[in-house]
């Protein structure tokens, strides 16, 4: 049972509440497919045994691989990958227990609803819709927030959900399966880019709060007014990065230049979605991409997004001993950013600011070469 309030199937308008200014709705198709986000895959990191020990080739094919991240987090700021070691069986498992949720009635889904399960410090459960600042619309599709760094809460939403012990744990051992799998490979784009950058690969890791970890599921039912309203909300991520899997059908939009792109999903793929921390921390070398979800009148979709969860109390700093790119000229007067929190951080996209949040932590450009 689709949770749009006030809406039936067969209704040839949508309701009121979902109905966004003329201004903000999609100009682009969910299928227009006009430029290519980067796709990179990452076959040649898991040797097959006629490759196997063949440690030249091993890290000619990383240097390349590495190489095609680091542009596409500089240029877009998203890519997809492909062959990415997560197994496709696993895929469609979590898939699969995100349509029986969604389906569920309204009633056994509000049971772990945003207000009741959430924490002061992890925003859980069923319902939150990402809005902007005094806009009070809402957007055309559902959402569930889980962690699976927590296993009592992934229990208790079981029990409430689900009836049979079989369908209990099914639905938390797949996550927490599903999680630990994409979490990895997530890890890896991740010291691959900080590889690229000329760091530590694991630079970004002390971070990270790897006892939580984040899933969101969103669906976006059909809608018979596509062109009216959005699925979700134009913003950028307030992490590290995203791992989200767009299933088969068209959605996810991108913005690049003051353009709208529809992004093609790739079989089994992950988009790689460069969040506010990460172009914050690498000073402006990496871009945190505005992105939106936009609908369609037949098709429903449904996407599967893993969050890198980053502690919220450690003090974040502008790095003063990023290498400068060869291509940019001295002084230095890439972005710095007073220090702050990801708690104060996040708690500022939520409440105003759901577009490039940390540019309200900036401060004044300002060379770092000595001056005699």
């Amino acid at each position: 049972m689709h949770g749009i309030a006030g809406f039936s199937p067969g209704d040839d308008v949508i309701p009121a509440a979902y109905r966004w200014p003329v201004e903000l709705s999609p100009k682009v198709d969910y299928e227009d497919y006009e430029t290519s986000v980067p796709v990179v895959d990452m076959a040649e990191l898991y040797p097959n045994e006629a490759r196997r020990g063949l440690d030249d080739v091993a890290e000619v094919a990383k240097k390349r691989i590495m190489a095609e991240m680091l542009k596409a987090a500089e240029t877009w700021g998203v890519f997809q990958i492909v062959n990415h070691g997560v197994a496709a069986e696993l895929m469609e498992r979590l898939q699969a227990q995100a349509h029986k949720f969604f389906s569920l009635p309204m009633e056994l889904k509000n049971e772990i609803s945003v207000n009741k399960v959430s924490t002061a410090s992890v925003l859980l459960g069923y319902g939150f819709k990402v809005r902007g600042g005094s806009l009070t619309q809402s957007t055309w599709s559902e959402g569930l927030y889980l962690s699976a760094g927590d296993v009592s809460f992934l229990k208790d939403s079981a029990n409430k959900l689900y009836s049979k012990d079989c369908d209990k744990e099914a639905f938390v051992s797949t996550v927490l399966e599903y999680e630990a799998a994409v979490n990895q490979c997530s890890l890896q784009v991740l010291h691959l880019l900080a590889e690229g950058l000329g760091i530590d690969p694991a630079h970004f890791d002390r971070y990270l709060n790897k006892d939580v970890t984040i899933q969101r599921w969103n669906y976006y039912p059909p809608c018979p007014e596509p062109d009216r309203t959005l699925g979700l909300l134009e913003h950028t991520d307030a992490g590290l990065l995203a791992a989200v899997h767009l299933g088969d059908v068209g959605g996810l939009q991108v913005q690049r230049d003051g353009k709208w792109f529809a992004v093609r999903p790739e079989k089994n793929g992950f988009a790689i979605i460069v969040g506010d921390m990460l172009e914050m921390m690498t000073r402006g070398r990496f871009h945190s991409v505005p992105h939106r979800a936009v609908v369609n009148k037949s098709k429903p979709r449904l996407s599967i997004g893993s969050f890198l969860f980053l502690n919220q109390t450690m003090e974040v700093v502008s790095p003063t001993d990023l290498p400068v790119p060869a291509a940019e000229e001295e002084p230095d007067t890439r972005p710095e950013y007073r220090p702050f929190t990801f708690a104060e951080l996040l708690a500022h996209k939520l409440s105003t600011q759901p577009l490039r949040t940390f540019e309200f932590f900036k401060v004044q450009h300002k060379s770092l070469v000595p001056t005699s």
